[in-house]
């Protein structure tokens, strides 16, 4: 790559990754988002776990960005400047990236949990459904619901995501800088999960006592994946697609064809297994965007 060209690409990059577009990511707005974020989610966490209906999970996950467009309104508001819903949504991480970042996020949930769950099903062979069945009968089925059921998972998974890395990441990047921004949204990302762990049906099989801190172990990882390719892609569609393929390869693929009653102990978001291998493509990902901030740093 030609010196100017990489020069180019990293001003972009540190541009979009701050203030974006007529998005202004002030006090007044930050503080209406985590407002709107923490008192509808726990009113949507509430009702869900009083046996509410499966549809209000969608609707929790839509909330993060519901509130991010409440803010960046206010805060449009309050900048009176024109509008240009290019603008507006850019300002929510909503642009167009390339295609690498998106195959990049289908491939890498699939390196941390596969690894996982084909090291317990080595183990624990009597716990795979798929005991002593040819390989290619065995991607005869899961295969098409590996790829086809991404799609349908990227319409929730994006409203979180347009709130998380979106939003929330950006406009703490701007205060604090992106490593401090990168942990502290996968931290309030994973402790956002924890109601429906403690008294819900999500990610039932192990005590709670294990399984709050060891969910958010393996959710804090990944949540600084998906941060770093939103960083390096400027994009919120890699975040979208790998928070999908996340939740289907775990949800509708792997956990579907494993049983055990000690299976949440090593694999999917409470397993030991699992937070080993987020971790390791975790600090991949830290060196790499540290890598590129050093860059910004030298060249702007």
């Amino acid at each position: 790559m030609k010196p100017e060209t990489m020069e180019r690409q990293l001003i972009v990059r540190k541009e979009t990754m701050s203030n974006t577009g007529i998005t202004k990511y002030d006090n007044k707005a930050l503080i209406s988002f985590f407002t709107l974020v923490i008192i509808l989610s726990l009113a949507a966490e509430a009702y869900i776990i009083t046996d509410g209906p499966l549809w209000m999970y969608f609707v929790l996950m839509w909330i993060p960005a519901f509130s991010a467009i409440i803010a960046s309104a206010i805060a449009l508001k309050d900048d009176k400047e024109k509008f240009s819903l290019k603008s507006f949504l850019s300002g929510l991480g909503i642009r167009k990236c390339r295609i690498r970042y998106i195959l990049l996020a289908v491939l890498i949930p699939l390196i941390y949990l596969l690894i996982p769950y084909m090291i317990y099903w080595k183990t624990h062979p009597d716990n795979f459904g798929y005991t002593g069945v040819a390989l290619h009968l065995v991607l005869k089925d899961c295969l098409p619901m590996m790829v086809i059921g991404i799609f349908p998972n990227i319409i929730s998974a994006m409203g979180e995501e347009t709130g998380w890395r979106g939003y929330m990441l950006p406009a703490l990047t701007e205060r604090s800088g992106m490593m401090k921004a990168l942990i502290i949204t996968s931290l309030f990302w994973a402790c956002w999960h924890l109601p429906l762990l403690a008294f819900g049906d999500y990610m039932t099989g192990a005590p709670v006592w294990y399984k709050l801190p060891a969910f958010v172990l393996c959710i804090l990882p990944v949540g600084i994946i998906i941060g770093g390719l939103t960083y390096l892609s400027r994009s919120v569609w890699p975040a979208a697609f790998l928070h999908a393929a996340h939740n289907n390869y775990d949800q509708a693929v792997f956990g579907v064809i494993t049983r055990g009653d000690d299976m949440m102990y090593y694999v999917s978001e409470t397993g030991f297994l699992t937070i080993i291998c987020a971790w390791v493509i975790a600090i991949i990902m830290i060196v790499k965007v540290k890598d590129i901030a050093a860059k910004e740093e030298n060249r702007i």
